[in-house]
């Protein structure tokens, strides 16, 4: 098969270019608008978020004497006496500041995730999760480690 017309340039018989329409200008309205605010979001965040901080300065005395909360709630009990105050006294500042940091860490990542236009409601909820579950692991600890309850527990055991 032969080809009777000239050797080729670069790019002469390829495909014929398909002719493009410039596209018309953008005005000003036409720009692309954010992404809608969910009022509803932020309204549930705030109300989360200033839930978080009530409960937190509320609860930052009664953590800080764990264990004069627990001497009166054995004895409110009758378990005995509570004997583990140095445990409890260390629990309890642990908890205030894992609490203060979960805080402080749900409030930096819902501003970012509202100035994002992004769902933030989750972020509070997910906060207080962490910081309960870490309260009530401490508090177990400090209870089941003392000795008061542990002879409690073994008296009632052995009562028919």
């Amino acid at each position: 098969m032969t080809d009777s017309r000239p050797e080729p340039k670069y790019g002469q018989y390829g495909p014929t270019p398909i002719p493009v329409e410039p596209a018309p200008p953008i005005a000003a309205e036409q720009v692309i608008a954010p992404a809608p605010r969910r009022t509803w979001d932020l309204f549930v965040t705030t109300a989360l978020l200033m839930l978080g901080v009530i409960d937190v300065v509320t609860g930052f005395g009664q953590f800080t004497h764990l264990a004069d909360a627990l001497r009166a709630a054995y004895a409110a009990q009758k378990f005995g006496a509570f004997t583990s105050g140095d445990l409890a006294t260390a629990m309890g500042i642990a908890i205030n500041v894992v609490r203060i940091t979960v805080l402080v860490a749900a409030i930096v990542v819902s501003l970012l995730l509202i100035r994002r236009g992004r769902l933030a409601f989750w972020v509070p909820l997910a906060g207080a999760a962490v910081a309960g579950v870490f309260v009530v692991a401490c508090v177990l600890i400090v209870i089941l480690s003392d000795p008061a309850l542990a002879a409690y527990v073994a008296n009632q055991s052995a009562t028919p």
